[in-house]
């Protein structure tokens, strides 16, 4: 009987092509960048695990040098910020590793911007533009995942393969729409008695348009002018009553802040019956911080460690900075991340 072993080591950095290892992103680059824009509550969970993940920055004074001296274009805490960023949406990071007479220099590569050549290199692509990198010259950072062997994907996958995020964003597609078109699509006029023309038809949509249309005209009672000898008859297509949807888009924005293990207060979202203060936001705010935010800085740090040696051959144990800096620092936390 034989036991195939799987190596833990980066499969990118494997002697077999990684082309016949696989090619494509287990997600699409444009779902994701979508969602993040047009989910405040997704994003600022996203945003939060961010921040708190990269804190104060690295604590090695030796490791900030060292990265001082080689990263262009950013600052050290902007490039760390970029690249926890581009982890947290995609799932994976990328620097580009310059080789030079003087050593070594640092640029971030947006990861949107990413894809696999056929021949098994890291291209990347902007507009028009397209170059292929040879094979040492990009560092690739990634989250775990178990649909590739190369790409990385973001901890909140699960929203996005189950609907969850489309589904709030169609509920608040239906509501701006409905606010919108007030009383037009929700009910039927019957002209009775008479015909009218172009002209007047034209006249009594604009006027319905123009005194029921609009969340200012929520409510409003009016009387439409109409022709002699023609009788209008409304009839109430449907009965949309307050609060419609919400029910269902409370049960989302909690299957959102859970998949991101982010407590709902520090999302913004309040919970009915809950107390609300400072000590319940601080416990909620240090639960997060030790059993999210540390597990995720470890693995980060692990990984810069690899870089470090592969790369500068320093030998590194790269842990950041907590972003309270005092005992019992929670509260102050929240209000770093609030201002």
């Amino acid at each position: 009987m034989k036991a195939w072993i799987f190596k833990g080591r980066d499969a990118s950095k494997s002697k077999q092509p990684r082309k016949e290892l696989d090619q494509g992103r287990p997600y699409d680059v444009d779902t994701l960048i979508e969602a993040y824009y047009q989910n405040s509550y997704h994003a600022s969970c996203i945003n939060l695990k961010t921040i708190c993940i990269l804190g104060n920055g690295i604590e090695s004074d030796e490791a900030v040098r060292k990265l001082e001296e080689i990263v262009r274009e950013d600052s050290v805490f902007t490039l760390l910020h970029k690249t926890i960023l581009d982890l947290r949406i995609f799932g994976d990071a990328f620097w580009e590793v310059v080789k030079t007479g003087a050593g070594v220099e640092i640029y971030h590569m947006p990861s949107w911007t990413m894809s696999l050549g056929k021949s098994g290199n890291w291209v990347q692509e902007a507009g028009r533009e397209r170059q292929e990198f040879e094979e040492g010259s990009v560092w690739h950072f990634k989250e775990n995942c178990l649909k590739s062997h190369i790409w990385g994907s973001p901890d909140y996958l699960p929203l996005i393969e189950d609907g969850t995020l489309e589904e709030f964003s169609t509920i608040k597609s239906y509501n701006r729409n409905f606010f919108g078109n007030n009383a037009i699509p929700d009910s039927i006029m019957f002209i009775k008695g008479g015909d009218i023309g172009p002209q007047t038809e034209s006249t009594l949509q604009r006027f319905f348009r123009q005194k029921f249309g609009g969340l200012e005209n929520a409510g409003k009672f009016c009387v439409a002018p109409v022709p002699e000898g023609v009788e209008i008859q409304l009839e109430r297509l449907q009965t949309v009553s307050d609060g419609k949807f919400l029910g269902e888009k409370d049960s989302l924005l909690m299957e959102i802040v859970s998949c991101h293990g982010v407590p709902p207060r520090l999302a913004g979202i309040m919970i009915p019956g809950s107390l609300g203060g400072g000590g319940e936001t601080a416990g909620e705010l240090e639960i997060f911080l030790r059993t999210r935010v540390q597990p995720m800085q470890n693995i980060f740090g692990g990984q810069l460690d690899v870089f470090f040696r592969e790369v500068l051959g320093m030998q590194t144990d790269i842990s950041f900075a907590a972003i309270e800096g005092l005992t019992n620092g929670a509260e102050v936390a929240l209000q770093a991340l609030k201002g």
